[in-house]
């Protein structure tokens, strides 16, 4: 407490010598990956919208003044090494490796107090310390929480579909040989440890194959420990209004040799923050009561998020009636000409329905009784 006090007080001291105050809170920050060792690369994500730097189109820099004040002295004239690179609208990026930037060992690298600021230092931001709560603060994950007794570990634990998410995972703790007598840690046997995942128990998937073997890796920390760095709609390949319930994870070598699942022999499962509650679809046939002179409708409104498309296929007899539904989310519509397909099927009693959506799960097979035409 007094550390993060007395450095704030050398803040408020050197804004007062150099005349000049905090601008605006930095709208979010953000890290890739999300955790990171204070010895490898990293870059560090500001959104500056609502400071006075939203919308700068002549620089922005880092000051920076723990665990070491890498541009001391140069408040009028930021150095080159210390300016950031702009991503795109108010987003500006960051790119160091901590412990060269600040010239301190590892050991040394315990918090990160800064704020942004313009060239000559007329327009500056709040500062960004780990006193603040995210998304407007820079830390590191402290590692001792999955050396322990934990299987798996994620940061930030308030993540979303379209920012980094790193996920941890103790291979000496997880467990493998499901089929026979389960044993802990064979996995921290493995020479390489990949990730076969989905979202929304296993609707999307991306497999643990030799098609996917880069992108499934994991990195390496030492002492069993493996880091996955994704960002999840790029990883799946979401779609903008898709929503995030859960994620399903098992971990094993490229060859499937050596496994890692969770207590019980489960799959890893992490559940979305707040997970919105889905809407219940409904299903609709109308007419209710339909005869072979009759032009079938079918709806399904309120479709989940993952839902992008629907099929049909209708048996009747030896009749086969196949097609597409058309329509968005909130509501996908189909309907299909029975009096010309089943002109010539006086005596059919039923038809049978079955509709799959586009991840192929089935949604209804079941049959419809014919009314009796006199």
């Amino acid at each position: 407490m007094k550390k993060t006090y007395l450095i704030i007080m050398v803040f408020v001291s050197l804004a007062i010598s150099y005349n000049v105050f905090s601008q605006g809170r930095i709208a979010e920050i953000w890290t890739q990956p999300a955790v990171f060792k204070a010895d490898e690369p990293v870059s560090w994500y500001f959104d500056v919208t609502g400071t006075a730097l939203e919308g700068e189109t002549e620089g922005i820099y880092m000051w920076t003044w723990f665990p070491s004040e890498p541009d001391a002295g140069n408040w009028n004239n930021s150095s080159d090494f210390a300016a950031l690179t702009h991503v795109e609208g108010n987003i500006w990026r960051f790119d160091l490796i901590p412990t060269e930037y600040y010239g301190v060992e590892a050991s040394s690298v315990t918090a990160f107090y800064g704020l942004l600021k313009n060239k000559n230092g007329t327009k500056v931001t709040d500062a960004f310390a780990p006193d603040q709560t995210p998304p407007n603060d820079i830390r590191l994950y402290d590692l001792s929480a999955i050396k322990g007794t934990a299987l798996i570990d994620y940061y930030p634990k308030n993540f979303t579909v379209d920012r980094p998410l790193s996920i941890l995972v103790n291979a000496n703790n997880t467990w493998s040989k499901c089929n026979t007598t389960p044993v802990q840690g064979d996995l921290a046997n493995a020479s390489n440890v990949h990730m076969h995942s989905g979202v929304n128990n296993w609707n999307i998937i991306v497999e643990n194959n030799a098609a996917n073997l880069s992108k499934t890796l994991l990195d390496s920390l030492g002492d069993g420990i493996y880091r996955m760095d994704l960002i999840l709609k790029d990883y799946y390949g979401l779609s903008d209004d898709y929503t995030l319930n859960n994620i399903n994870i098992v971990f094993a070598d490229d060859a499937w040799t050596y496994e890692g699942k969770a207590l019980n022999c489960s799959d890893f499962l992490i559940e979305a923050p707040e997970a919105p509650v889905e809407p219940i679809p409904s299903l609709i046939f109308f007419p209710q009561k339909i005869s072979r002179k009759d032009i079938l409708c079918i709806l399904r409104q309120k479709n989940e998020s993952y839902v992008t498309g629907l099929t049909y296929r209708i048996t009747a007899g030896t009749i086969e009636i196949a097609g597409s539904f058309e329509g968005n989310k909130d509501e996908m519509k189909a309907c299909v000409d029975l009096v010309t397909a089943l002109k010539d099927a006086t005596t059919l009693d039923k038809i049978h329905v079955v509709i799959k959506d586009n991840t192929g799960r089935t949604i209804t097979d079941s049959d419809i009784p014919l009314v009796q035409l006199q």
